[in-house]
């Protein structure tokens, strides 16, 4: 009911509830997340075991070299990871 409006220090520009289904994609109890820099997040429960997975994507640009771009990607997804654990209260 009330998602949080910033992750990672990214503001979050859409939230889709796909219990109503969406994109074509059959109804399922989740969310998914789409940040203004391009990262995502889909937090569901498990459909096997009594937990709530979550799963994560970040994107950058390779403009400069490619080890650049995996170092700014590693830190995106460690910050992006450490929010939704307090936002899960893992």
């Amino acid at each position: 009911a009330h998602p949080p409006s910033l992750m990672a220090g990214s503001p979050i520009d859409k939230v889709d509830d796909l219990s109503a289904g969406v994109d074509g994609l059959p109804p399922t109890m989740g969310l998914r997340m789409y940040l203004e820099d391009g990262s995502r997040i889909i937090i569901r429960p498990s459909g096997t075991e009594p937990k709530v997975k979550a799963y994560l994507e970040v994107v950058d640009a390779a403009t400069d070299d490619l080890d650049n771009a995996r170092a700014r990607a590693a830190q995106q997804m460690n910050a992006l990871a450490r929010d939704v654990r307090a936002l899960l209260g893992a």
